[in-house]
């Protein structure tokens, strides 16, 4: 007898696997180590561009520095002078320390607003580092302002950039003028007494100053005042807390004096002064610079 199986029907049985891809859950938490890592580099990605441009202000001092040296070279051994006002017995006689930001004298007023005023051999225009533009021995001038200062601050280049840089500025403060951001060369013979001469015309100029550093200051950081001293706009390399100081042998430090920066930042020093009071202010916060104190 022939066994017959019988007819099965067998289920084919299917396997289904998840769908591939993160869940909600998976997704949030990749967020949330995303916003952790970019909130521990983003203070450090900072830093390290104010280091940069700390760094750069550096490197702009010291160029500045040889273009002084090789000025003085070839004009008797004076460095750039300051003749901002063009009277008799006005040569190297500062007035006011903050005289020497100036680029492009401020008794200029036969120019306009908005001028592109190029390099070139020009009689009574330029002044202190102004002399290097003039004289084509920095180039287009651009190390003379600290890279350090927001679009937005009074002493960014872009104020001098209408039509192109370097342009004379609105003449909101009276007249149009050029300023940089470099304290240049602003020790004055005797602060206290009214003797405003310029200490170091030369570079063989020999000058002590009582109190004074083993190492002159040859120019500086921006020395802001009044209200709001401490702050990005007006304040180089804020918020650290100092100053990068170009001295006479050619070193430049990025020093933080205690003294200097309560001082500044405290609105006590009358940045636009042409008294003794204010002529003293300046040889203190330079005698602290030196001093490294």
């Amino acid at each position: 007898m022939n066994y017959v199986a019988p007819n099965h029907k067998w289920a084919v049985a299917r396997s289904f696997s998840p769908a591939s891809g993160f869940t909600l859950i998976e997704l949030l938490v990749v967020v949330a180590i995303i916003a952790i890592l970019a909130a521990l580099l983003l203070p450090a990605l900072a830093a390290a561009k104010r280091r940069a441009m700390l760094a750069q202000c550096q490197s702009n001092f010291h160029q500045i520095f040889v273009a002084c040296n090789v000025y003085a070279n070839d004009y008797n051994d004076y460095y750039p002078p300051d003749t901002t006002h063009w009277g008799a017995g006005d040569f190297n006689h500062l007035g006011g320390e903050f005289y020497t930001y100036f680029v492009l004298s401020p008794d200029q007023t036969f120019y306009a607003a908005n001028v592109l005023i190029g390099p070139g051999i020009r009689v009574g225009v330029f002044d202190n580092l102004g002399y290097l533009y003039e004289t084509h021995g920095i180039g287009d001038g651009k190390v003379f302002w600290c890279p350090s200062f927001p679009l937005n601050s009074p002493f960014n280049p872009i104020k001098y950039s209408n039509p192109a840089f370097m342009s004379t500025d609105d003449a909101s403060m009276g007249s149009p003028r050029i300023r940089d951001t470099m304290l240049y060369n602003p020790r004055m013979m005797d602060a206290t007494n009214g003797d405003n001469h310029r200490a170091f015309p030369k570079t063989s100029s020999i000058w002590t100053e009582p109190g004074g550093g083993g190492n002159p200051l040859f120019g500086s950081d921006y020395l802001g005042g009044g209200v709001g001293a401490y702050s990005p706009g007006t304040f180089a390399h804020y918020p650290s807390r100092g100053f990068n100081c170009l001295f006479r042998d050619g070193s430049v430090q990025f020093v933080q004096s205690v003294p200097a920066f309560q001082f500044i930042s405290g609105g006590t020093l009358v940045v636009n002064g042409e008294d003794t009071p204010t002529a003293e202010q300046y040889d203190q916060i330079i005698n602290w610079l030196e001093n490294n104190q």
